[in-house]
């Protein structure tokens, strides 16, 4: 009452002020139309009864007097605070509410109705949404591997089939876990969810995609097959650090709900290392096979001058030339042949010169004929390369500390075998026949120790380990 008193008497002040300042109103100035006070005969203009008044000057004066007046008397009262904030709360508020509520319409309105509910969900529902999906989805990384060797990258997915670690069925290299925990007590029902899981490693993988459903209460693994860019690993001279990245998703709705990820790093090995793998693998020395490439051009090329040493220069795999007694005898022939094509490359012997990474370095049968020298296992699997690529059923023996070749004399199961000590093929004095009776020496040696029963000595039959999946790798 004290505010509304006083400005109604300032008001009243004020306007019996104007009124008695002027005595006529005009509502415009003289016909050369401008306004204000001054008429059209001179600089002040008449005077008494013919003097003009500006009404809009008026006006604003009595406007700025009555907000003046307004702010003198919220200014000094105690409650200009609560004043204020009426004041906001029922003009400015309301007003701002109104617009807004306004410009939201009209974007409603310009809007594309096809496209509406997917601009709300981005805009509005999205991450509700997103952590309602997935508030019940817990995941780690259970297993990742620390060192991956180039050698065996490509065959783990066979490798580590169905391997058993600590209890767990884990995949290599990666396994990541996720558990489907239901709220006790929720008014939201737990059901059952479909997870996505994505990973790679930068500059040697593409993106591997699995998906799986993980039901109520319960957990699964998953795990991606990784198809390592054999060119990348074949580039490497040394191990190499890098990293996993790994990302999960929710998929509901045709959606894609992020709810893992993670960058783990590992190191990634050369293709010529034959480093130290898990435990438990079935066969693990069958995956000495990956060494084995009868598909390399180089190996092509033995095989054509091969041929010109046996009759007619035509290669009979296990049929008999017409000189030959019996089939094996032919076998036989052409080993022989493999033999002195490969002394007359000048391989030398010589013993492991080291390594640039954990593990034993063994070249691939291409890198032995170029650099003309090779270990025991080397001048094995170059051996063995080429009785492949010919088309003979041929064995790697493993006795400790070495390695030599065999073959099935016959292609029929139950044939003969032979053998032969391929590192003989590095001094230019040795003959075929003195390399047989040698690799047949040692073979009879291992069985009497009983070194085949007790696996000290192990025969990997190539046919079998390509039967079981593995393949060569791809070396230029």
């Amino acid at each position: 009452m004290r505010i509304l008193s006083r400005i109604s008497a300032r008001l009243a002040v004020a306007s019996l002020a104007a009124f008695l300042a002027t005595s006529t109103f005009v509502a415009c100035s003289g016909e050369d139309g401008k306004d204000g006070a001054v008429g059209a005969t001179g600089a002040e203009g008449p005077k008494g009864k013919d003097a003009k008044v500006n009404v809009d000057s008026i006006a604003n004066a009595i406007r700025e007097e009555v907000a003046g007046t307004l702010w003198d008397s919220l200014y000094a009262e105690p409650y200009v605070d609560t004043v204020y904030k009426i004041l906001f709360d029922n003009a400015f508020s309301t007003a701002w509410m109104d617009s807004t509520r306004q410009a939201l319409i009209d974007s409603l309105k310009e809007a594309d109705f096809d496209s509406l509910y997917q601009k709300l969900y981005d805009s509005v529902y999205a991450d509700i949404y997103s952590q309602s999906v997935i508030r019940t989805l817990n995941s780690s990384i259970l297993y990742s591997k620390e060192n991956i060797y180039g050698a065996y990258a490509n065959q783990y997915s066979l490798m580590y089939k169905d391997y058993v670690n600590d209890g767990k069925k884990i995949n290599v290299p990666l396994t990541y876990y996720v558990k489907n925990t239901c709220e006790k007590n929720s008014k939201v029902p737990c059901r059952w969810k479909k997870i996505m899981l994505k990973a790679w490693i930068e500059g040697f993988t593409d993106t591997a995609t699995v998906t799986d459903f993980v039901n109520p209460d319960t957990s699964i693994y998953m795990g991606p097959s990784f198809k390592f860019d054999a060119k990348a690993l074949a580039a490497l001279k040394t191990a190499e650090p890098a990293q996993y990245q790994v990302e999960a998703y929710a998929l509901e709705n045709d959606h894609e709900i992020l709810l893992f990820s993670k960058s783990i790093p590992t190191t990634i090995h050369p293709m010529q290392i034959k480093g130290a793998e898990l435990t438990g693998i079935k066969n693990p020395k069958w995956w000495y096979s990956v060494w084995v490439t009868p598909q390399a051009d180089s190996i092509k090329n033995i095989v054509d001058d091969i041929a010109k040493k046996l009759p007619n220069g035509v290669l009979k795999v296990y049929q008999q030339y017409e000189d030959d007694e019996s089939i094996a005898e032919s076998s036989q022939r052409i080993a022989k042949a493999v033999f002195e094509v490969l002394q007359a490359r000048g391989i030398k012997y010589v013993q492991s010169d080291g390594a640039v990474s954990n593990g034993q370095y063994v070249r691939y049968p291409n890198e032995t004929l170029r650099d003309k020298q090779g270990i025991c296992i080397e001048t094995t699997f170059l051996f063995a390369s080429v009785l492949e690529r010919l088309g003979l059923k041929t064995m790697i023996v493993l006795v400790p500390s070495h390695s030599f070749i065999g073959w099935y004399n016959e292609e029929t199961e139950g044939s003969t075998v032979s053998f032969i000590e391929t590192t003989m093929i590095g001094d230019k004095n040795s003959t075929f026949a003195g390399a047989v009776k040698s690799a047949n020496d040692r073979y009879n040696e291992q069985v009497d120790l009983g070194n085949f029963t007790s696996g000290d000595a192990e025969i990997i039959d190539i046919e079998n380990a390509r039967k079981f999946g593995i393949i060569a790798n791809d070396v230029p």
